[in-house]
């Protein structure tokens, strides 16, 4: 059975009139998905209207929309970006230091659109790439070549790179917040040296262990000087005393003295103006004892064995 030809022409306008009533519904819809925020513009110029995460309407072929991510987005510099698993992706920055070495810095900055400015930051930067180029690249890789030039390059080897995290997330986050972008964090990740550096920051290290090592050197030098001239300074305080005592007590001169004597003398300390006695007697018989040897058991024999002279005892 064949279809009329009338029937065909109304078959074919239902069906347009349906695919441009579905491509009308379509270009009406807007679905924000969470995290995200669409400036809505007309005929290319924004009438002052943000849509937030959800279903909004607008009118077909007229209006449009602009996305922007409210989420936290990462851009990071590396050696190897096309490794990097951030949303920018860029290579690492050089510079130098103050005193004139080469480094290379890596960081991370995490940030979001504040959503609030969106529409300024599409009427001012333009889009999300667009802001990324121009404001977060543009203005952090200046500062990161700068700011470590205040700094020598031990300085950025030692703790004092928190002290250059610092300055950079400090610096770049009212940048940041003048162009609707809300930096979340700035990580410093590395800062790469020559192998130069690191030959002269080790004859460094040695040069100051060295100097350290002579330095206690000296300082024991020192120590065993001041002992010296504490013990001689002692020593001359006790013989100052000691004069001064055997002035007020002569006494004390006798009494050494005897001290020094043959220890089987007796002694006494006698009044004042008389000069002690001494056991002579007990004196002598010490000397006699001390001086006069005795003789040779041999000697003994002899002279008992030999008969007297008879004149002799006559």
């Amino acid at each position: 059975m064949k279809t009329p030809p009338r029937i065909v022409p109304k078959i074919i306008i239902g069906v347009v009139i349906f695919v441009v009533a579905l491509i009308v519904i379509f270009n009406s819809v807007v679905v924000v998905q969470a995290g995200n925020v669409q400036v809505l513009t007309q005929f290319g110029r924004t009438i002052g209207v943000t849509f937030s995460p959800g279903l909004h309407f607008k009118v077909p072929f007229i209006q449009s929309t602009v996305n922007y991510s409210t989420r936290q987005v990462t851009y990071e510099t590396s050696d190897h970006p096309e490794t990097s698993r951030a949303n920018y992706k860029d290579f690492s920055v050089d510079t130098t230091s103050s005193d004139g070495q080469q480094v290379q810095l890596k960081y991370t900055i995490r940030f979001s659109i504040d959503a609030a400015q969106a529409e300024w930051v599409l009427n001012n930067i333009g889009t999300m790439d667009e802001l990324v180029e121009k404001i977060v690249k543009a203005e952090a890789r200046s500062l990161a070549r700068n700011i470590p030039k205040k700094y020598t390059a031990f300085q950025l080897y030692s703790e004092q790179v928190f002290d250059v995290q610092e300055e950079l997330e400090t610096t770049l986050t009212p940048r940041f917040s003048a162009n609707g972008i809300i930096l979340d964090e700035f990580l410093l990740r590395k800062i790469d040296f020559t192998d130069e550096y690191f030959t002269v920051l080790e004859e460094k290290q040695i040069a100051e262990e060295k100097i350290v090592v002579e330095r206690n050197i000296l300082e024991q030098e020192r120590i065993r000087k001041d002992q010296t001239i504490i013990k001689a300074e002692a020593e001359a305080e006790q013989i100052s005393i000691r004069g001064k005592s055997l002035r007020l007590y002569p006494e004390i001169i006798q009494l050494e003295f005897i001290q020094k004597l043959s220890p089987n003398i007796s002694w006494g300390i006698l009044p004042d103006g008389v000069v002690p006695l001494i056991d002579l007697g007990d004196l002598q018989k010490d000397m006699d004892i001390i001086d006069t040897p005795e003789p040779p058991a041999q000697l003994e024999q002899e002279i008992e064995a030999e008969p007297l002279d008879e004149d002799i005892i006559e």
